[in-house]
């Protein structure tokens, strides 16, 4: 899109901003069978491995009589392939730095409905803490329903190198401890391999409640699988992080691993994933595709019959625009958009290290746009009007993320400024390098506004604070104006206190020193401080900790 736009536009455009940028701040956040049209030839499709062991879960209710006839026989888990065909050959000896990484193989069959699924997993697991471990702790997310909707996930049988364990579930079933026989020492290793099943919620759950994003759901025909099987838990400082499923923010909070999933389906289904397909098959009417990850924070998963691709490279990275029926010209908007996103911050931030990157069009309910490693998604509701500022800023805020949350992790229950201030702050930089200081001043003008009025409300708050804390307070909107707008402020103050040279040195150090990592706001901070080379505690000590009432 030109950066020159009539005044009429623009007015328009920040009316929309006015009236609409304020949802999205608070909601915004929070990934054929090709996950891109990228496969190898049939000549390189792997050979089917033998079967994991375990056994098969019972049908699903509402599941239909092929999925019921499928689950006859266990599930076949997929060989790792290759993890670093899934980045770009200048991060692909990343792999190499990244020692005793947990490897995740995942088989999924979808039902034929698309309302249910099983699973198999087998979790290679390394106990990289210091202290002796005597229990593991995986998640079921979607049992704590709210941006998951009134789905379910369900384990039915768990294997601890080979041998039935004893588990236990608890926090609304969205907790699974895995009992060891013995104890784990620092720097032994365990497989615990998993059978599971689902049940997927349909049109977000209809008039029930709660009523979730669409991150777990099936509408018109779009079948999205966020946290569709059982991920393990963060063990840091704190323990074991056992989080209640978020009510505001986003729920997954997770370490890097390295993921092998085969998908099978039927092969009418288009597929946009995490990762990148490395092998492909099709046998009466069911499509198996072998994808491979790299080191990521999660694995995300969406397929339709309907969605139509449009790609780009950019830098070595494949963009594809994933649409669904009517919006192709908005879809080539929002690929131009994303693209742009992608080479400005690759530019002000570090190279994106994966080789693809899928943004989707997509039913959503509650919020306008959720980030997942490698895929995001976009409501559709926003491609219908692509030429106001919703749908931009969306994307632009979105491809943020795949630095602040996927590649730089961080405590998204405690800390949740650290990624979503960062992104927020991030999609001026789009405006700024794409358009022009007319369109990244008004945005800014907005921000401000939003913030005033909070202020003159007696409802500012300090922006470090966690996800439970917001949530004791019962309105979000101070969240999303705190932890996104707020933030980005911050940021912006904060560039113009130590320069551009200090302040784009600190993010790129920061980037680089905790790729694949999880980072905590003491790293951040303390990056613009060595990159400015001075103390900015009173600066940080107004903007973060001291709430203006």
């Amino acid at each position: 899109m030109s950066s020159r736009r009539s005044k009429r536009s623009f007015r328009a455009w920040v009316s929309f901003a006015m009236g609409s940028l304020a949802f999205i701040f608070a909601f915004v956040g929070c990934r054929t069978f090709a996950s891109s049209g990228v496969t190898q030839e049939a000549t390189d499709v792997p050979a089917i491995p033998p079967a994991s062991g375990l056994e098969p879960t019972q049908p699903a209710p509402g599941s239909s009589p092929q999925a019921a006839q499928a689950r006859s026989q266990p599930l076949s888990l997929p060989t790792p392939g290759d993890p670093s065909l899934a980045l770009i050959p200048a991060a692909r000896q990343d792999i190499n730095t990244l020692e005793d990484q947990t490897r995740y193989s995942i088989a999924l069959n979808i039902d034929p409905s698309l309302r249910s699924f099983q699973g198999g997993a087998r979790v290679e697991y390394t106990n990289q803490e210091d202290v002796t471990l005597d229990e593991i702790y995986f998640r079921l997310l979607p049992n704590g329903h709210k941006s998951y909707g009134n789905g379910s996930l369900k384990v039915s049988e768990v294997l601890l190198n080979g041998e039935v364990a004893p588990t236990e579930l608890s926090l609304q079933d969205t907790v699974l401890k895995v009992k060891l026989p013995e104890s784990l020492p620092p720097g032994e290793s365990a497989e615990i391999e998993l059978a599971f099943e689902g049940e997927v919620p349909v049109d977000f759950g209809g008039q029930s409640e709660p009523a979730g994003y669409g991150i777990y759901n099936l509408s018109q025909d779009v079948l999205a699988l966020s946290g569709w099987y059982p991920i393990l838990a963060v063990y840091d400082d704190q323990g074991w992080n056992l989080d209640p499923i978020s009510e505001i923010g986003d729920s997954v909070y997770s370490d890097t691993a390295l993921y092998s999933v085969r998908v099978c389906a039927s092969d009418e289904l288009a597929l946009a994933a995490t990762g990148r397909s490395i092998a492909e098959q099709t046998s009466d009417g069911t499509t198996c595709t072998q994808l491979e990850s790299g080191p990521t924070r999660d694995f995300f998963l969406i397929a339709s019959p309907s969605f139509q691709v449009d790609s780009q490279q950019v830098d070595g990275v494949t963009v594809n625009a994933y649409s669904l029926p009517g919006h192709a010209s908005a879809s080539r908007q929002a690929l131009k958009i994303a693209a742009d996103s992608l080479r400005i911050y690759n530019q002000k931030f570090g190279p994106y290290p994966y080789a693809e990157l899928d943004m989707v069009d997509a039913p959503m309910r509650n919020a306008l746009g959720v980030e997942y490693p490698g895929v995001f998604l976009v409501g559709d509701t926003l491609y219908d009007e692509p030429d106001e500022a919703g749908f931009a800023i969306t994307i632009a805020h979105e491809a943020a993320h795949q630095w602040w949350y996927g590649v730089v992790g961080n405590d998204v229950f405690d800390s949740p400024w650290l990624d979503e201030g960062l992104a927020t702050y991030s999609s001026s930089l789009y405006y700024e390098f794409d358009r022009s200081p007319e369109f990244v001043n008004s945005l800014f003008d907005f921000w401000q506004q939003r913030y005033d009025r909070l202020k003159k409300e007696g409802k500012d708050d300090q922006i470090t604070a966690g996800l439970e804390y917001f949530e004791d307070q019962g309105a979000s909107s101070v969240y999303g104006t705190v932890v996104y707008i707020k933030a980005a402020l911050f940021f912006r103050a904060l560039r113009q206190e130590i320069g551009d040279e200090a302040f784009f040195t600190a993010l790129q150090r920061y980037y680089q020193e905790h790729k694949y990592g999880v980072a905590t706001p003491t790293d951040l901070l303390n990056a613009f401080e060595e990159a400015a080379g001075k103390s900015l505690e009173a600066f940080y000590n107004q903007w973060l900790y001291t709430p203006e009432r």
